[in-house]
């Protein structure tokens, strides 16, 4: 055989190949994802009275397929003791990519989050972790940290979904080993793994929801006129991720939950 023909064959295949895994990888090609950076505000989306969810935080309902999807990058946790980095893996120093969606009701408010995992990891052993994901708000302003509150003038309300149970936890922080339990565990949630042909493109689906007037101190206000500061963690079981080895958004996403036409400013 031609070696300039084998060598332009090879060149085909390796460019599919490549084409290939990048949009298995990177589905933000689709136009409907829209990337959304730190500091970036999105808009919550409106379900209507006449729509009726198959059961309350259903992953896989038909009308998540209607709503605007969001994508943002994770990065790993800023270690804080030099000894977390004895903890972290190669995988775990790869960025990561979430999807997620906002939406409410006049009575609730619901996010759903999506993200990439070959494999399904829901115990945790000696040797093993489980998957997990949480979702942080500030109860003030933006100049809260980012990183679990700044102390208790500034605190957060952390949603948090571990695989090992269909429930919720609904905690607050403000700072570094404060995170307490609340009272009110008003939020509720579900997720389900689900699996492709290729494992790189098993994906784990959570849904959270509260209703949308708070109860709790703690619990975040989302009838506001102010944009709500919301940050993403992604826990990955099969590279060791566990406490405050994770990935995170670093800085704010702020969230406009108003039913106005236009976005907050």
């Amino acid at each position: 055989m031609n070696l300039r023909y084998l060598l332009k064959g090879s060149l085909a295949l390796s460019l599919a190949l490549f084409t290939a895994s990048t949009w298995a990888e990177h589905n933000e090609i689709n136009p409907n994802i829209l990337e959304v950076k730190p500091g970036d505000t999105v808009k919550v989306a409106k379900i209507p009275g006449t729509i009726y969810l198959r059961s309350q935080n259903d992953p896989d309902d038909l009308i998540w397929d209607r709503l605007p999807t969001y994508r943002t990058d994770l990065l790993a946790a800023p270690p804080v003791h030099p000894s977390v980095n004895l903890r972290f893996t190669e995988g775990a120093t790869r960025s990561k990519h979430i999807y997620f969606q906002v939406a409410r009701t006049d009575e609730r408010f619901y996010i759903r989050l999506r993200w990439k995992d070959a494999t399904e990891d829901r115990n945790t052993t000696v040797d093993d972790f489980r998957d997990g994901v949480a979702v942080q708000f500030a109860l003030k302003d933006a100049d809260t940290s980012y990183m679990m509150g700044t102390g208790a003038d500034k605190p957060v309300n952390i949603w948090y979904w571990r695989a090992d149970q269909q429930q919720i936890e609904n905690l607050a922080a403000g700072g570094f080993g404060s995170t307490t339990t609340l009272e009110q565990q008003t939020v509720t949630g579900a997720g389900a793994y689900i699996k492709q042909k290729i494992a790189q493109d098993n994906e784990w689906h959570v849904v959270m929801s509260r209703p949308f007037k708070a109860v709790d101190k703690y619990d975040v206000n989302f009838d506001r006129k102010t944009p709500v500061p919301m940050a993403f963690a992604v826990w990955q079981g099969s590279d060791k991720e566990r406490d405050g080895n994770k990935r995170i958004t670093h800085t704010w996403i702020l969230l406009d939950t108003s039913l106005d036409s236009k976005p907050s400013k």
